[in-house]
């Protein structure tokens, strides 16, 4: 069974029902897949306009329930740290990037980009 962490690319796309990005939560809702995600990508959706509207945000927690949530940590911020130090990447994408690191599974993103350049982690772009 693969184990990936789902970056905030994917996750709003499933929120914008894009059919490949649903597909995809529907693995780990099934369980032929487990999905991570960082605090802060929990965070960054709940930042969303939509998160205000009390019905959306009931199924935004909804949705967030499906995946184990990995949270800050001592050695989880000094990987991050040292990510954004060493190939300039934001501290965002360097937290989700030591994420997975510490998880040790690749992430799952829209934005291959931002992560691309840290050698210490896999990625894919999952449609």
């Amino acid at each position: 069974m693969s184990e990936v962490v789902v970056d905030t690319s994917v996750i709003v796309d499933h929120l914008r029902n894009i059919p490949k990005a649903t597909a995809l939560i529907e693995k780990i809702k099934e369980g032929s897949m487990v999905g991570y995600i960082s605090v802060l990508t929990e965070a960054e959706l709940f930042a969303g306009k939509d998160s205000g509207d009390q019905e959306k945000r009931t199924s935004l927690i909804e949705l967030l329930s499906l995946f184990n949530k990995v949270d800050m940590t001592e050695g989880l911020a000094r990987v991050a740290g040292d990510f954004r130090r060493k190939y300039g990447v934001p501290l965002s994408d360097a937290i989700i990037a030591a994420t997975a690191f510490m998880v040790r599974c690749k992430v799952v993103t829209q934005n291959l980009k931002d992560f691309d350049r840290i050698s210490e982690i896999r990625v894919e772009k999952p449609y």
